[in-house]
């Protein structure tokens, strides 16, 4: 199989990772793996390449570099944040052009990939403004294109997924389309027409970058390589993103460790969650508004009480300072009352995040508390609570309250 896609530095904060791997390295990685013979062509500094073949080494993979000026490096702050990247503006190389029979291409950030295949994959990676399969004279006898929910809007050109789905069919000649929706799992329409939806799956823990990459090249290795329906290709290439994000160890095939994975079952299509946190600095503000863009970024409505209730407001008559304060409270237990979990911030133990999740708790609510600065004895009352959850990495909470609330 031919595999055409990015080789970068990848650099996460928290938690730290400070990988080589890329789009095309990761996919690369993951097929050989199986077993199948790679072909990985990528651009790469001259100096880099020998580093590269190293560090991305399997008896099935051969590295196919061509020269480019610098590594690209992606830093993120957490998984579920935007990543920053270096150099921000890159010389373009040249144009790569390739023929095979299978094939699995990645939009790059270097320059681009023409292809001609028999049987080929391709995803863009380019959330604002998508690729076109054809528009650089690529062709494929069979071709299926994996997008996210914005993608597939932007490249049909239409906010009606069905009909933007339509309109690639038409434009792109694409027999399979699969459109990613995160914790929904991932819709799959072949020849125009929605077919059905694969779930996302379980797992104890989330680490988001690089799971996309999975997704297609599993998708690849099922459908191009192995002939599987594209249904049947997506469910297992949903089940391998599971199984990365777990553990961050590459793999495209169903095993009986896949295969016994629990799907999110979803029965609230936006869910709800409650965000209970401190947020009297600017620290504290910035973890609220990430989880807020995190939730956001999956589909989840949230309430947040800075957003929606704010700070009590000083007056000098006790009488109104009173009133000020009852109406904080209210708004913020009616957004209690209306949401499906809550993520809470436990460390530092404010008072006000200990008494939503005990609100919480009396109410049969569930409750995601991250924690990264434990002391054990904080921890007690919420440990031994039912439906209580304390997670110390802020992605895998995240996702644990997304699902606690659309599967509640």
């Amino acid at each position: 199989m031919l595999v055409i896609g990015g080789c970068y530095q990848e650099v996460c904060i928290s938690p730290q990772h400070d990988d080589i791997f890329g789009s095309g390295g990761r996919a690369a990685l993951a097929i050989a793996l199986a077993g199948t013979d790679v072909d990985w062509h990528y651009y790469c500094p001259d100096s880099e390449q020998s580093t590269v073949a190293i560090v991305l080494s399997n008896p099935c993979l051969r590295h196919h570099p061509h020269t480019a000026t610098e590594t690209v490096r992606f830093t993120y702050f957490h998984p579920l944040s935007a990543p920053e990247y270096y150099p921000s503006l890159l010389s373009k190389c040249d144009d790569i052009l390739l023929e095979g029979s299978k094939i699995l291409r990645f939009g790059f950030m270097e320059g681009d990939a023409i292809v001609r295949g028999e049987k080929v994959v391709f995803d863009p990676q380019s959330p604002q403004m998508p690729l076109s399969f054809k528009a650089n004279g690529s062709t494929a006898d069979s071709l299926a294109i994996v997008l996210n929910a914005q993608e597939v809007r932007v490249l049909g050109n239409s906010k009606n997924e069905s009909k933007a789905v339509r309109n690639i069919w038409k434009s792109e000649r694409a027999c399979a389309v699969l459109v990613k929706s995160g914790v929904q799992g991932c819709r799959v329409y072949v020849n125009g027409e929605y077919q059905d939806s694969v779930p996302a799956y379980r797992s104890d823990r989330v680490y988001k970058i690089g799971s996309g990459d999975i997704f297609s090249a599993a998708f690849a290795y099922q459908w191009a390589e192995k002939g599987v329906p594209p249904l049947e290709a997506a469910d297992t290439a949903s089940r391998c993103v599971a199984r990365y994000c777990n553990n961050r160890l590459p793999s495209v095939f169903l095993d009986e460790e896949a295969a016994a994975l629990e799907p999110i079952a979803v029965n609230d299509a936006k869910g709800s969650v409650y965000i209970a946190g401190p947020f009297f600095t600017m620290a504290e503000l910035w973890l609220v508004d990430q989880a807020c863009r995190a939730l956001e970024s999956l589909g989840i409505s949230y309430f947040s009480p800075y957003h929606e209730a704010g700070l009590a407001r000083e007056f000098a008559d006790q009488q109104a300072r009173q009133q000020e304060i009852e109406r904080v409270v209210r708004k913020d237990l009616t957004g209690l009352s209306n949401c499906k979990a809550v993520f809470a911030i436990l460390d530092g133990c404010d008072p006000g995040t200990i008494f939503e999740i005990g609100w919480a708790v009396r109410h049969g609510i569930p409750v995601v508390a991250l924690s990264q600065n434990p002391r054990p004895a904080d921890h007690t009352m919420v440990r031994g609570s039912r439906n209580c959850s304390i997670i110390d990495d802020f992605a895998s909470a995240i996702y644990r309250v997304a699902w606690a609330a659309l599967t509640a």
